[in-house]
């Protein structure tokens, strides 16, 4: 009898050891908010950190944006592991290219920098679309070519699309340029 519980202890210790080490690991404790350089305010540009070139900062935008390609689409999401809607998209991309609150909505976000005609379009513009009967009501990232990238939600993910496809062509509401010219 006790050779038996010997010999099933000694066949549960490589199950018990294992189930130990699939445990999860304890989450990392939280390192708070982040630390904003600024805010992003209505008609205002969004002046990139010192030593931060125009171009850089325009290439900061766009790469982050299709490093987020496949992101899932999210309703109200605002952070790629939790998934993104347009809003978020943008929102996520320009806090952590500057490190400057922005705001979270497509109505908000169309009053941030310059309203700028469709024909002077430049990467790291923001593109908006009427796609639910409301201005303002989607929003996506400028790449150049006539290409942006946004969150829809028809096929679920971060993806590029042309300008002049039917659908997006016809709901085009305005362009803004969020970043300001150095001097």
């Amino acid at each position: 009898m006790i050779a038996d519980r010997l010999l099933i202890a000694a066949a549960a210790l490589p199950l018990v050891l294992l189930i130990g080490c699939a445990s999860p690991p304890k989450p990392a404790p939280s390192a708070g908010p982040p630390a904003w350089r600024a805010e992003a305010q209505i008609g205002a540009f969004i002046q990139p950190p010192a030593g931060m070139s125009r171009d850089q900062a325009v290439s900061e935008i766009t790469s982050r944006s299709v490093l987020l390609l496949g992101t899932p689409y999210r309703l109200g999401g605002s952070s790629p592991a939790e998934g993104l809607d347009c809003s978020g998209l943008v929102a996520h991309v320009v806090q952590e290219a500057f490190r400057v609150r922005f705001p979270r909505t497509t109505e908000e976000q169309a009053t941030l920098g310059a309203p700028i005609p469709m024909h002077a379009l430049a990467p790291g513009d923001l593109v908006f679309f009427n796609t639910t009967g409301r201005p303002n009501s989607h929003v996506g990232v400028y790449l150049g070519e006539r290409r942006f990238v946004h969150a829809p939600t028809s096929r679920g993910v971060v993806r590029i699309e042309s300008l002049t496809q039917d659908y997006w062509a016809k709901r085009f509401d305005q362009a803004r340029r969020l970043i300001a010219q150095k001097d």
